[in-house]
């Protein structure tokens, strides 16, 4: 991950804030987030709610690399963009997840929604997917990193299509099969046409329009509370920093709240799923 954060190629939404998370403001908080749905919740739903508490929401779109090390640095109060196994890979180096993990830099606060990774057709077509998966030459693109590469090798293994896979002693999948390609997540969408079927993250599939074919396969909702984006802070700061915690326990009470459920519900059809958890 970069260490320096270029504040120029970030977008700020609401308020017209001309400052990425520096303001010193006990009523303001500051969060970086994914556009799609990530920002869309926290300016529509999140928002209004902080304002009858009496705090400022500044949100700002950031690329997704960056924005653990934006929150560990303090650049900006929390995150916005991440499942807790992508969340506690960064934090220990370790693809292997364990539940009862203890966060040192960023700690996951509350469980907002689930993205579903599923297969969406490229090439071939989707009524062809039956038969073409038993194939060794029916071609696959998945994400390039490891959290969203294991969801799409698990996804595949539960349809059949591999038997399993190898991985290193960190739990990274090594020796994939010849006709499975790892595709940098901000490229698959562009490079879907190349191979036969592609295996998309529900956030990379809704950014590039895509539209889901429910004859496909799709994870299933036993993954979607691990699975679940989720509000991230930063760990020594909400235990030292009492100004920072009452800013933190705002954020995630508002989270929380009925009617951010309902309106993720009503925003995508059902595309993406509430999944509210207090985490903290």
């Amino acid at each position: 991950m970069k260490n320096k954060i270029l504040l120029s190629t970030a977008l700020i939404l609401g308020f017209g804030a001309s400052c990425s998370g520096c303001s010193s403001s006990e009523n303001i908080i500051s969060i970086c987030a994914s556009q799609t749905p990530h920002a869309e919740i926290l300016n529509q739903a999140v928002k209004p709610l902080l304002e009858e508490k009496g705090y400022t929401l500044e949100v700002t779109i950031l690329d997704w690399t960056i924005q653990n090390d934006a929150v560990k640095n303090s650049d900006y109060d929390a995150n916005y963009f991440q499942h807790r196994p992508y969340l506690q890979q960064y934090d220990s180096g370790s693809a292997v997840y364990k539940e009862d993990y203890s966060y040192s830099k960023v700690f996951p606060t509350a469980a907002v929604h689930f993205e579903p990774l599923r297969i969406y057709s490229g090439k071939s077509a989707a009524a062809d997917f039956e038969t073409k998966k038993a194939l060794t030459t029916t071609t696959y693109e998945i994400c390039a990193d490891v959290s969203n590469e294991i969801r799409a090798l698990d996804l595949l293994k539960a349809n059949g299509i591999i038997q399993d896979y190898e991985t290193d002693k960190d739990g990274t999948p090594i020796n994939l099969p010849s006709n499975i390609t790892l595709i940098d997540e901000n490229l698959l969408v562009a490079s879907r046409s190349d191979y036969d079927y592609a295996l998309l993250p529900c956030n990379t599939a809704l950014t590039g329009n895509l539209t889901a074919d429910a004859s496909l396969p799709c994870e299933d909702e036993t993954v979607s509370s691990l699975r679940a984006n989720v509000i991230a802070a930063n760990v020594s700061k909400y235990s030292n920093d009492e100004e920072y915690k009452k800013k933190i326990d705002a954020l995630t009470d508002a989270v929380l709240q009925t009617s951010v459920s309902q309106y993720i519900t009503s925003a995508y059809k059902g595309v993406i799923e509430p999944v509210i958890q207090d985490l903290r």
